[in-house]
């Protein structure tokens, strides 16, 4: 497809670069200024064993034999990734490069057999004592969520992000940051093209930073997103194309305040409006925000609390703006120095507040109720191995049809450093 092709090429630039970088790590000499920190080239093999009851996510209403020709959901499959990180201090500057390279394999559905990678690359800058920032790409390549598809359909999702950021301390309680980025998101599946997606995006903030170093401030995004390939809505009658372009602008107040020698608080609050260039009854306009305190009353334990109504930073479903409200709590216990246990409850709605079947008139608005519990325990007998396991609990109630599910999953991971 010539317009596939010409995107391919075009991000091929990004990931030259971030190669590029990690053969400059790899070939960089051992010299290095007085006092500096040396090169670190790290390569590491590790293997994920995955147990699923619920693979694609299918509701308890639908017998799973008509949907992937099974009576059972479940299926257990292996990760095995291997990779490198590296780091390079030079003078006041730092590059950094990630590169992992996975394969995953199902026991029973081997038609989802997959490879992937995660590539990510950043130049961390800094000229002089007050200006500082960071240059950089990622590329990710997986499976999409089966979640979020509603249906077990293979589709291969690269997801590309090029960014920019610099941060200049105007006197010492005076800061300005100004950013540029970009994501891209390519689908495999033909039915799923309409979610391939550009989003370009700017802001800047402004902050008052005092000696102990919390800050209150205001920031503003501009954001605006193209779908190259129009999404179809299908009637007896006709075939209907819609364009999800839309811009977005969003205007914050933020807060990075230590509330307590013990205690941390983060929050934004958000005035956000999207106009979308078809279908404008789609438009929204409204508050979001964010609040995340967290608590550490000794030096091994921490609990953090979120609450949030927030739009979905990272969606499959791009062509609908999705609004979380919910909250959350993490807590964590550092037991020993070779264990760690963490854990992790979430209660989110999702709604797709501008999904174009809605303004059409096809559907109503779609709410999902997600609820999840999980816990991880990690153990590194020696600096160089790690072993983790997790278990998750998951259920999702919908008004959409079949939108519902419950999955347990359970997952042992090691690594190993070389």
């Amino acid at each position: 497809h010539p317009a596939r092709d010409r995107a391919t090429h075009a991000a091929g630039g990004g990931a030259h670069l971030t190669y590029c970088l990690a053969a400059g790590l790899l070939l960089s000499p051992a010299v290095r200024a007085e006092g500096q920190d040396p090169a670190k080239l790290t390569p590491f093999v590790e293997e994920t064993l995955t147990t699923d009851d619920n693979v694609f996510r299918i509701s308890k209403d639908v017998d799973p034999a008509t949907v992937i020709g099974s009576s059972s959901r479940a299926d257990t499959y292996h990760t095995t990734a291997f990779g490198l990180n590296a780091e390079m201090p030079l003078s006041l500057q730092r590059f950094v490069a990630n590169l992992t390279f996975n394969s995953t394999r199902y026991q029973r559905f081997s038609r989802f057999d997959s490879d992937g990678h995660d590539l990510r690359g950043s130049w961390l800058w800094q000229a002089g004592r007050v200006l500082h920032g960071e240059l950089g790409y990622a590329d990710t390549v997986s499976l999409a969520s089966f979640a979020q598809l509603l249906s077990p359909t293979l589709d291969r999702l690269q997801v590309r992000q090029e960014f920019v950021n610099g941060t200049w301390m105007i006197t010492p309680y005076w800061r300005l940051r100004a950013a540029g980025d970009r994501l891209e998101q390519r689908n495999s599946a033909p039915a799923t093209l309409f979610n391939d997606v550009t989003i370009d995006g700017v802001e800047a903030a402004l902050s008052r930073v005092s000696k102990a170093g919390n800050s209150i401030g205001f920031s503003t995004r501009l954001e605006r997103g193209k779908f190259p390939t129009a999404e179809p809505f299908t009637t007896p009658l006709s075939t209907t194309l819609i364009d999800n372009a839309y811009r977005q602008y969003a205007a914050s107040l933020t807060l990075d305040w230590t509330v307590t020698g013990i205690s941390h608080l983060v929050a934004r609050a958000d005035q956000v409006s999207r106009r979308y260039d078809q279908l404008p009854q789609r438009n929204f306009t409204g508050q979001t925000g964010r609040i995340e305190l967290t608590w550490t009353p000794t030096g091994k334990t921490t609990l953090t609390a979120i609450v949030q109504r927030d739009i979905s930073p990272y969606e499959y479903t791009r062509s609908s703006l999705v609004l979380l409200k919910g909250f959350g709590l993490r807590p964590g216990w550092h037991v020993t120095p070779k264990i760690d246990l963490s854990a992790d409850l979430e209660a989110v709605t999702r709604s797709y507040v501008a999904d174009p079947a809605q303004a059409l008139g096809f559907t109503g608005q779609r709410d999902d109720r997600v609820r999840s519990m999980s816990a991880l325990i990690s153990y590194h007998p020696i600096a160089r191995i790690g072993v983790q396991a997790s278990l998750l609990h998951e259920t999702r109630s919908s008004n959409a049809a079949f939108g519902d599910y419950a999955a347990n999953v359970v997952w042992l991971n090691a690594r190993f450093a070389f």
